[in-house]
């Protein structure tokens, strides 16, 4: 799980640096959760849904999820990808 962790960690930081100027650590811990939660390997089950949900994480969550959508497929491979490489 570790190695998971660190692969989705890793996507979820390139793909924001791609995207935005300063990367914030909250928007990468909000990326790597939503790359877990669609590998089904989420600490918390159904992470994306109730973050967008959350009374004071909603904005950010809709935010860096909704750029995230269209690409989570892709994001989820690379996380995969990296993990077996490692």
């Amino acid at each position: 799980m570790a190695d998971l962790d660190k692969a989705a960690d890793a996507t979820a930081r390139e793909f924001l640096s791609g995207i935005y100027h300063r990367v914030r650590e909250f928007d990468v811990t909000l990326a790597r959760n939503a790359i877990l939660d669609c590998l089904y390997s989420a600490e918390e089950p159904d992470f994306i849904r109730d973050v967008a949900a959350h009374p004071l994480h909603a904005a950010d969550a809709r935010r860096v999820i909704g750029r995230m959508a269209p690409h989570m497929v892709g994001l989820a491979g690379l996380t995969l990808t990296r993990q077996a490489a490692a």
